[in-house]
């Protein structure tokens, strides 16, 4: 599974990445900007959390979101949010960031094109060592 999310998320990174992205308005840009850094802060945030002793107070009181970010089924598995695994979300957001970072950097496509193997080949060393 982990390998088909590995080469379906590559291949659409790929694609976002050499597509005639437009110039995103400043407050889209910022609302971008902001969506992948929030799943970023979720991500610390769970980690801030994995040694705690389950019977801790305020690792009780954000079980769900912590069990959902670690990647973990927590006590309210038949909620909606936990049925979307928390690394698809992160790895939408990184396309959200790919079109942001491409309009606040104003990389032209040309450039984009050129550095366009880059994730495919990232994608396929992660691949080879993993075997």
């Amino acid at each position: 599974m982990e390998t088909v999310r590995l080469l379906l998320f590559t291949t659409l990174w790929t694609a976002i990445w050499a597509a005639p992205l437009p110039k995103l308005s400043r407050r889209v840009e910022l609302v971008a900007g902001l969506i992948p850094f929030a799943a970023f802060g979720l991500r610390v945030f769970g980690a801030c959390f994995i040694g705690v002793p389950p019977d801790d107070r305020v690792r009780r009181f954000v079980a769900p979101v912590v069990d959902w970010v670690n990647g973990h089924p927590g006590p309210l598995a038949a909620v909606p949010l936990q049925t979307v695994p928390f690394q698809w979300v992160l790895d939408v957001t990184v396309a959200i960031g790919l079109v942001w970072f491409a309009s606040i950097a104003s990389i032209p496509r040309r450039t984009r094109l050129a550095t366009i193997w880059v994730m495919p080949a990232v994608a396929l060393a992660c691949l080879a060592l993993g075997r």
